[in-house]
């Protein structure tokens, strides 16, 4: 076997071949850097202006003590008694004259509506409980013509 001593060619093949260089590597990682960061950064801005479990609770609460005082007032007015302006106890007279009201807190808007037929049928309401502010939650309720 004899052995041949590598010349100048086979040098610049090999080195050619060699991968990466550092420079290459250090611009990749400055790159992903710089995009993590960026995520970072948004995801942040998303969590930190969204409502928290108990805002969202508190909501929800809301909504359902506000359902609990309409749904009986179907009774209280009959089918055809229960109409836009006097469905919710809350607002349909001067609230200090409601001891049963729930006093809202900072921060909360609640907002009733009432829809005179669900899907075309006149023998079904709707009632719509949505509360908007730090939390949000929606609550609806179908009364029927029994």
């Amino acid at each position: 076997m004899m052995y041949r001593a590598p010349n100048s060619a086979d040098w610049q093949t090999s080195r050619q071949q060699s991968g990466l260089s550092l420079v290459e590597l250090i611009i990749f990682i400055v790159i992903v850097s710089i995009v993590t960061t960026g995520v970072l950064l948004g995801l942040n801005r998303i969590l930190t202006g969204s409502a928290t479990i108990n805002q969202l609770t508190q909501a929800a609460y809301l909504a359902q003590q506000r359902m609990e005082l309409i749904l009986p007032q179907r009774e209280v007015l009959g089918f055809s008694g229960f109409i836009s302006t006097t469905f919710d106890p809350c607002t349909s007279t001067p609230a200090s004259t409601q001891p049963i009201c729930t006093v809202i807190p900072a921060g909360y808007t609640v907002t009733t509506t009432l829809s005179n037929d669900w899907q075309g049928d006149s023998a079904y309401k709707v009632v719509v409980v949505t509360v908007t502010g730090k939390g949000s939650a929606q609550l609806q309720a179908l009364v029927a013509d029994y």
